[in-house]
């Protein structure tokens, strides 16, 4: 019998970063970001709620990636001023993100890097 001792390194991935050329091309039609405050900005579009919140999202892990903010992480209250969604729909929605695997957090959420690609073929239908 082999002794296979588990460690937390298991647990971890190497995959690299995501791909920024197709979160920038996902993201695009969708948001534009004020460069100096690096503020997002929704523009017209007919996402729906979990969809806004996935572009948010994606779009804060893009400026966390390039180093122009220091955390990703998303609040219900933050999500409500930059989207405008109403309030009553974003508690609703980050319970089914999370359920679903979208999002990971208890109080902030934010992405997982594992979720990017799906995020982005679901965004790129609406495109």
């Amino acid at each position: 019998m082999t002794n296979n001792e588990h460690k937390l390194e298991d647990l971890f991935s190497d995959a690299g970063p995501f791909n920024e050329s197709d979160v920038v091309k996902a993201i695009k039609p969708f948001v534009f970001i004020q460069k100096d405050a690096n503020d997002v900005y929704f523009q017209e579009s007919k996402l729906t709620v979990d969809e806004r919140i996935l572009v948010y999202g994606l779009t804060k892990k893009l400026l966390k990636y390039k180093g122009r903010i220091e955390s990703e992480v998303i609040t219900a209250i933050e999500v409500q001023k930059k989207t405008g969604i109403k309030k009553g729909s974003i508690d609703p929605m980050f319970k089914k993100l999370k359920d679903e695997g979208f999002l990971v957090g208890k109080i902030g959420y934010e992405i997982p890097m594992l979720k990017v690609s799906e995020i982005i073929k679901i965004i790129n239908k609406k495109a």
